[in-house]
């Protein structure tokens, strides 16, 4: 593993780069054992992950510099408990995403 980052947009959700170039999106609402998705975007060895806060794009960057700009599908994008409603206050959106994470924590 090259690197891991959680999404700002859910709490149950974060990313994992590989040194075999693969990304592997990961929602341990869904499942907590296997990706929600993975996908080959370099010969190279993966070595950062960063979520954009404000979009719904995963950067990723490679052992020799490049980065690469991927953009999340829609099925990782909403949060599991806002009904994908607009306008949820950002205070609100924290307790809810705390509340999921106690959920799952107690489910283990």
């Amino acid at each position: 593993v090259g690197d891991v980052c959680w999404s700002p947009y859910s709490s149950t959700v974060f990313a994992a780069v590989t040194t075999d170039g693969k990304v592997h999106v990961f929602d341990l609402a869904q499942n907590k054992r296997e990706p929600m998705c993975s996908q080959k975007v370099d010969k190279r060895a993966l070595t950062k992950a960063a979520f954009n806060r404000k979009e719904f794009v995963l950067i990723v960057g490679d052992d020799i510099g490049r980065v690469i700009s991927l953009k999340l599908s829609p099925n990782l994008r909403r949060s599991h408990d806002d009904g994908g409603e607009e306008g949820v206050l950002d205070d609100e959106m924290t307790q809810i995403q705390r509340d999921i994470m106690v959920k799952l924590i107690a489910s283990i």
